[in-house]
């Protein structure tokens, strides 16, 4: 995920942040014994999610600081760089893979990374800090026997709303602790039109987003098998069809980008329940706020799975040591503490120091009500498939012909043969 507002707040990474005081920290972990020899470890980024700038001092100067032997180099995924180029040896050899832990499946398939406990022991690295559902999300399957990574940071779903939208229909802001019904609810008071100009009460951005908070699969890893004429998938395509069938808050289902450019820029949607909306509101004027992302009525205070940022160390990698001594530190409390405080992503440590500092030095930030993005915990994350990104456009486009008539329960059927056709054709 790309974060345009680094560019702007390069400059809050400071030494100094990153040297905060430790007055809040655990202890430090036991220090492995590792031959100082200088090394250069290479850092696979999914997303550019750093400025050169930004990644030296938060990451590769405390890295240094720490270890004077280990410089810290940022290789961001893109043509010619993907994970199937990555290499044992040359230029493309890589020591340290950071990545979405939705996205490790990938690496795994490509036998890049592996299980990470026994490096963890050896550095006497203490689990027990880490948010033990978001460490979850970098385990494997349903016996979480291997863990793959090491969380470094964690995404949150919010429910942003448009404040002016609000005032001028006079309608109550949205409150903390609604479910979906209630959300619903004021969505009908919000859509309208209104001098010529259509406004939409809610944007859920599709299946994809309701199904995660439901910790509904696409694809089952075991079986490799389409997973959506199921009752979770059902609920998620109810709930949505009231959603767009307000009179007027029909939404086109579109990427990610588009869906936050409806609500930061074309300034037509009322309220948008997502994640990773705070980047693209960077470059926005819209005057917005956040509430508590709706949940469902039986699971309450929950949004969407687990989405964490991954430190994974390469099964090829000739410096295992050294670069579990980069992750150290960077999973660190006072680099953790450096990020939270400068970026929109949340820490992935239980340090509750983390969250009470969350985003204090990003101007955008500032009066907003961050709070209730804290009173919600994720749904627990499922193990992906290699396969997912083939089901979930079937998906999509049968709830589109729900919404033109068509019966729920046929629509889920077809989802499922059209997915298994697909995966069938891939495998192939």
């Amino acid at each position: 995920m790309v974060l345009p507002f680094m560019k702007k707040t390069a400059v809050i990474f400071t030494l100094a942040a990153i040297s905060a005081s430790c007055s809040n920290a655990v202890s430090p972990p036991k220090e492995p014994t590792v031959e100082a020899q200088p090394v250069t470890l290479k850092i696979y980024m999914w997303d550019a999610i750093f400025q050169e700038d930004a990644f030296q001092k938060l990451i590769a100067e405390p890295v240094k600081k720490k270890y004077p032997n280990i410089t810290l180099q940022q290789i961001v995924r893109g043509p010619g760089m993907q994970p199937e180029n990555l290499v044992a040896s040359g230029d493309n050899e890589v020591d340290i893979i950071m990545a979405w832990n939705d996205v490790l499946v990938q690496f795994q398939d490509l036998k890049l990374i592996g299980d990470m406990t026994a490096d963890i022991k050896k550095a006497g690295m203490d689990l027990g800090r880490f948010d033990e559902q978001v460490l979850d999300g970098m385990r494997d399957g349903d016996k979480k026997e291997i863990l793959y990574g090491l969380p470094f940071a964690q995404d949150f779903y919010a429910l942003f709303y448009n404040k002016d939208l609000f005032d001028k229909f006079g309608v109550a802001y949205p409150q903390d602790g609604m479910t979906w019904e209630d959300t619903i609810e004021l969505a009908k008071k919000m859509t309208r039109e209104d001098g010529g100009i259509q406004y939409k009460g809610l944007d859920p951005e599709g299946p994809e987003k309701l199904g995660n908070s439901l910790s509904l699969p696409f694809v089952d890893p075991k079986t490799q098998k389409a997973t959506l004429d199921t009752e979770g998938w059902k609920r998620v395509f109810e709930t949505l069809k009231q959603i767009y069938s307000i009179p007027g808050n029909q939404n086109t289902i579109s990427n990610h980008a588009g869906t936050v450019n409806r609500f930061a820029k074309d300034k037509n949607v009322a309220m948008y329940a997502s994640h990773g909306v705070i980047s693209g509101l960077a470059q926005s004027d819209v005057n917005w706020d956040i509430a508590q992302y709706p949940s469902f009525a039986d699971k309450p205070n929950v949004y969407g799975m687990v989405k964490a940022y991954s430190l994974c160390i390469t099964t090829t990698s000739k410096h295992r040591e050294q670069a579990m001594q980069a992750l150290q530190v960077m999973t660190s409390d006072e680099v953790q503490l450096a990020y939270t405080k400068s970026t929109a992503l949340l820490s992935a440590l239980k340090n509750p120091e983390m969250n009470k500092h969350f985003g204090e030095d990003l101007p955008l930030l500032k009066g907003k009500h961050i709070e209730g993005i804290f009173k919600s915990k994720p749904a627990p994350f499922v193990a992906q498939s290699l396969y997912s990104g083939k089901a979930r456009p079937p998906l999509e486009a049968k709830f589109k012909d729900v919404m033109a008539g068509k019966d729920i329960n046929t629509a889920l059927r077809e989802a499922q043969e059209e997915a298994t056709k697909q995966i069938d054709a891939l495998k192939k």
